[in-house]
């Protein structure tokens, strides 16, 4: 690790406690960025308060109908008597919807619905009909289809960490260092042109790993490689305050990542 991208660089019983930051290119080999101090990295700072761990699972309500009620029932019966008669029943309750619906268009049979039951007219126009028929018979008979809604399953969240540091240098290779380490982030969170600049090659991915007296942190979740979606700094956020050379007194970074890819249920039982 090079001292150059470590803060604070003297020990401290205070920041026992301290995140990796390792920069990875493409291809696999450690990120290499121009600049003093061996700023191709990895980073290690003090970890600071309120690291949130997210996990976000994504669900859509919606409204079954008749046809999609159906459906699910079809559907059901799957592990019991196979794809393909499932898929065949369903495909005959369609095409027995496909006939019902072209013969509503024919008047009389409207009015042979609406005279067995003003349930049975709502029903069928609400999943047969156009909308403005459907919502005139909903309006006249005072009955209106339960819509069979259901949370459906669609998706799993990437998850998003945000790191923030405050680093006040007490010597002139502490202020260095800071230097370097903005560099780093700034450096390895853009993409490089690829050619003539028609194309960008993908940035490089950041592993995270949390450490507590020189140990991994085996509480904390494991995290996935991550792309660096964002650097803000703000320099002397409390005071406006330089060294004798210029140099800043203080500068908050603050880190915006997210996970290449979601998580499965076997990468949680794995620490994740």
């Amino acid at each position: 690790m090079a001292e150059g991208l470590k803060f604070p660089q003297t020990p401290d019983e205070k920041y026992k406690a301290s995140v990796m930051f390792s920069a990875k290119s493409s291809s696999g080999s450690r990120a290499a960025a121009e600049g003093s101090g061996g700023a191709g990295g990895p980073a290690i700072l003090y970890l600071p308060e309120a690291i949130n761990f997210s996990d976000g699972i994504v669900y859509d309500n919606a409204n079954l109908n008749l046809a999609g009620l159906g459906a699910e029932k079809v559907a059901g019966t799957i592990g019991n008597e196979g794809v393909v008669g499932a898929i065949n029943k369903m495909s005959a309750t369609i095409l027995e919807a496909k006939t019902t619906q072209g013969s509503l268009g024919n008047v009389n049979s409207l009015k042979s619905i609406t005279d067995n039951g003003a349930i049975a007219a709502n029903l069928l126009a609400q999943t047969l009909l156009p909308g403005e028929i459907a919502d005139g018979i909903s309006s006249g008979t005072g009955i209106t289809a339960n819509p069979h809604k259901r949370s459906l399953f669609r998706d799993v969240a990437i998850r998003n960490f945000t790191f923030t540091f405050l680093l006040s240098p007490s010597t002139s290779a502490e202020a260095t260092a800071i230097n370097n380490i903005v560099k780093f982030f700034r450096i390895n969170a853009y993409p490089e042109k690829i050619g003539v600049g028609l194309a960008y090659k993908f940035p490089t991915t950041f592993n995270i790993k949390m450490f507590y007296g020189g140990k991994v942190m085996e509480d904390a979740p494991k995290i996935l490689p991550c792309y660096l979606t964002s650097v803000n700094t703000v320099f002397n956020p409390r005071s406006s305050s330089f060294f004798k050379d210029g140099r800043f007194n203080e500068t908050q970074l603050s880190l915006n990542f997210m996970e290449e890819r979601p998580l499965d249920k076997k990468e949680i039982e794995a620490g994740f």
